[in-house]
């Protein structure tokens, strides 16, 4: 595991699976989620500000500048901060991720997520 992500990690595997990860990259940090998990990883990093991009199943994405990806406890933190928006995700019956529909989103504001 890279040390420099584990804090991310912890967080990331509550909603997602992954099959590989790497903290530099080239400049950028990435995970493998499942492709079932995909969009739930892409919605994790998001509400870090982290700015993730898939490419071929891959999830890049910038380190932060503001709080350590390393420390568990910051990063849970950073994700507990209001950010207007609530995305739930649950684990189906096919053990697959996907989001609540319970949640009424429609007064939320599009913020490009």
């Amino acid at each position: 595991m890279d040390r420099g992500i584990a804090g991310l990690l912890a967080s990331l595997w509550a909603v997602c699976d992954t099959r590989s990860c790497c903290e530099n990259e080239g400049g950028r940090a990435y995970v493998v989620p499942t492709a079932v998990s995909r969009d739930a990883a892409t919605q994790l990093l998001s509400n870090l500000g982290l700015h993730p991009t898939v490419v071929d199943g891959i999830v890049y994405f910038r380190m932060s500048d503001s709080f350590r990806l390393d420390d568990v406890a910051q990063v849970r933190r950073r994700l507990q901060r209001p950010t207007g928006i609530q995305v739930t995700w649950r684990v189906n019956d096919s053990g697959v991720f996907e989001r609540d529909g319970s949640v009424d989103d429609s007064d939320a504001l599009d913020t490009g997520i």
